[in-house]
């Protein structure tokens, strides 16, 4: 009985939400990201053979570099998709949202001579949610730091450069 209840009460308040809120639909893309993080390994980028400057030409300025240059870091963040609520009410305004997001990396290793010595990729997707009004915000953490602050940690590899 109390299932039934609740399930009730929650149908009675999304239903409420819809009425008094504004849906806007997210279309899929990459906001405020690169879009040049492959799914695979490029093969335009062989271990052993390609250099720093063969990588940086093809993807440009990594988006974190190890202190000693040993790595760096590609990421990106694209939208598979979401919808986001808009509400105002007594003078004020507030938007709650989630997204599908993909989330992609890929970490580069250079020998002390400038050589491609690894390539890891990383992808990952989850449902990411924000909120915001007139009094503050957030979002709820990524699923892979597209940054790549975690990849000295993560990989025991030397930190990044600041």
């Amino acid at each position: 009985m109390q299932a039934s209840l609740l399930r009730t009460i929650g149908v009675a308040v999304g239903a409420a939400l819809l009425l008094v809120a504004c849906p806007v639909p997210v279309p899929p893309g990459y906001y405020d990201s690169r879009a040049n993080v492959p799914a695979t390994v490029p093969e335009s980028i062989k271990k052993g053979e390609s250099t720093r400057e063969d990588v940086l030409m093809q993807f440009g300025e990594p988006d974190t570099v190890a202190v000693d240059e040993s790595w760096v870091e590609y990421g990106s963040s694209y939208t598979l998709g979401g919808l986001v609520l808009f509400m105002c009410a007594g003078g004020g305004c507030a938007a709650v949202g989630a997204m599908d997001m993909r989330f992609r990396r890929m970490i580069i290793e250079f020998d002390q001579t400038g050589v491609t010595t690894e390539i890891i990729l990383e992808s990952k997707d989850c449902f990411q949610y924000a909120a915001g009004g007139s009094r503050g915000g957030g979002t709820t953490k990524p699923c892979l730091d597209s940054l790549g602050l975690d990849v000295p940690e993560a990989f025991h590899l030397p930190s990044v450069r600041e």
